[in-house]
C-alpha cells in the first residue's frame, strides 16, 4: 500500500473535484472529547468542506470539522430528544454518510468503518485503512459515476463491468494494491 502522505495528497485533489477542501484548524471541532489526531490531520491537510460526491445509489457526505459534532445526532444520541444511544460504541465518530449508512472512525483502531442504519443492531466493518484513503475511494467512485452518467448500468441497474474495472484500476493506483481495490469496489456495491 502507498505511504500515507500520499494518499493523503491524492485525497484532497480527488476529494477538490467535487466540491471545496480547505484546510480545518482544530479550534472548529465542537465535540465533547479530544479530536483524534488522525481525525484533526485529516481536516487540516485534506480538509472535505461540506463535500456531496454522487454515488451509485444515494451520495456520499462529507461534513466539514465545525459540523462533524453536530452530524453524530441520531447516531450518538437521539435526535428529538438528545438522549444518549446505549447501542453506539463510544469509540466511534460519524465522519462520513452515504443515504444515513454511517462511516465510521474508530478511535481504537483507527481505521475506518462502515455499517448500515435501520437494521435495529450496529455491526460496522471495517472498509479502509485510513480517512485519507476512504476520501480517495468515494471520490473515484464518484468521478466514475459522473463521467459514466446514464451508461453507468446495465437494464438490471448493475454496474457495467468496464466501470467496475475503471474503479478497480484507478483505486489500485492510489493504495498500491489490486485486491484491496477490489474488496473496496465490491464493498462499495459495484459488483
Amino acid at each position: 500500500m502507498n505511504d500515507l502522505p500520499n494518499i493523503t495528497s491524492r485525497a484532497r485533489d480527488l476529494l477538490s473535484e467535487h466540491g471545496e477542501v480547505r484546510a480545518q484548524p482544530i479550534s472548529d471541532w465542537g465535540g465533547t472529547f479530544e479530536l483524534p489526531l488522525e481525525v484533526a490531520a485529516f481536516y487540516a491537510q485534506v480538509g472535505p468542506y461540506d463535500i456531496t460526491i454522487e454515488g451509485y445509489g444515494n451520495p456520499y457526505f462529507l461534513p466539514r470539522l465545525a459540523k462533524l459534532w453536530d452530524f453524530q445526532k441520531g447516531y450518538r444520541w437521539h435526535g428529538f430528544t438528545g438522549e444518549r444511544l446505549k447501542d453506539w460504541d463510544e469509540n466511534w465518530l460519524v465522519v462520513a454518510d452515504e443515504g444515513g449508512d454511517p462511516f465510521i472512525f474508530d478511535r481504537d483502531s483507527r481505521k475506518v468503518l462502515f455499517a448500515l442504519h435501520g437494521t435495529g443492531v450496529w455491526k460496522p466493518e471495517t472498509w479502509f485503512p485510513s480517512l485519507p484513503t476512504m476520501a480517495a475511494c468515494l471520490a473515484i467512485l464518484g468521478k466514475i459515476v459522473r463521467a459514466a452518467g446514464k451508461n453507468l448500468t446495465d437494464s438490471d441497474c448493475l454496474i457495467r463491468p468496464k466501470h467496475r474495472q475503471h474503479a478497480i484500476s484507478a483505486i489500485a493506483r492510489v493504495i498500491g494494491s489490486r485486491a484491496e481495490a477490489e474488496a473496496i469496489v465490491g464493498g462499495a456495491g459495484w459488483g
